[in-house]
């Protein structure tokens, strides 16, 4: 079972708001490495505040968790790429090929990037269904949404810290090594990618219909499973997340 996207490809804009309004009328001018110029120094500051605050578990984490399980660098075949589900024509059309040809080849910070091009034009309606879950807006989808200028050496501490103690930081980020751990535990192939064939074997652990989809009866199974409170998260929602990552540390690694 694919992941169902909710990020369309770019369409001609309406009054009905529909998602990737305004895409193919951009001109090359318009979507160029110059039309989406950061607002300096001012911006990074408070973003880096803002990252540290939320403990570099951010609102497009979150997007990118209902999206894709997280996976940033996911390319399933249909027809949407990267963390945050994003069509060739969409990517193409807010500047992303100045990055890589397609979504999932790019890096986080750099898909972020093109979301926050993307959410300007078109709002948090480019993901109807993840930006509601997510909490994302138009204020918290900028702020929030680039890379820190402590991003590579905070990455650099923390794969150091997870390779020497095996064990994973209880942060509540769905990430490529929380991933493996769960496919150590339900026995797959530890690939670090959050698909449907791990999602399956996820739910025949902790009983749950097998549909390949982690909807809100499945995290309530986990939960359980977990012995952590049952807060009616439909989705992996960062608390969860720490909950199974402590779980995990406990009884897997």
């Amino acid at each position: 079972m694919s992941y169902t996207p909710k990020h369309a490809a770019a369409k001609q804009p309406s009054t009905t708001g529909r998602r990737a309004a305004g895409v193919l009328m951009l001109s090359a001018a318009t979507v160029g490495t110059s039309a989406f110029v950061g607002t300096g120094a001012a911006q990074a500051a408070a973003t880096t505040t803002a990252v540290k605050s939320a403990l570099g578990w951010n609102v497009w984490d979150r997007v990118a968790q209902c999206e894709s399980g997280g996976n940033w660098r996911i390319n399933t075949g249909n027809g949407y790429y990267g963390g945050l589900q994003f069509s060739y024509t969409t990517w193409r059309g807010f500047g992303g090929t100045a990055y890589a040809s397609y979504a999932h080849l790019a890096t986080r910070e750099q898909q972020i990037r093109i979301a926050q091009n993307t959410l300007r034009v078109q709002g948090p309606g480019a993901w109807p269904v993840c930006s509601r879950r997510a909490g994302l807006t138009r204020t918290n989808g900028m702020v929030l949404g680039a890379s820190t200028p402590t991003t590579t050496a905070t990455t650099t501490t923390t794969t150091t810290s997870r390779t020497a103690s095996r064990k994973l930081v209880v942060d509540g980020a769905f990430g490529p090594n929380t991933t493996r751990a769960v496919q150590k535990w339900v026995g797959t192939v530890q690939d670090g990618s959050f698909g449907p064939y791990t999602r399956r074997a996820l739910q025949a652990k902790i009983g749950a219909h097998q549909d390949g989809w982690i909807g809100s009866n499945s995290v309530r199974l986990l939960q359980v499973k977990m012995g952590a409170p049952r807060n009616g998260a439909s989705y992996l929602d960062a608390t969860t997340v720490r909950y199974l990552q402590t779980y995990l540390n406990r009884h897997v690694l």
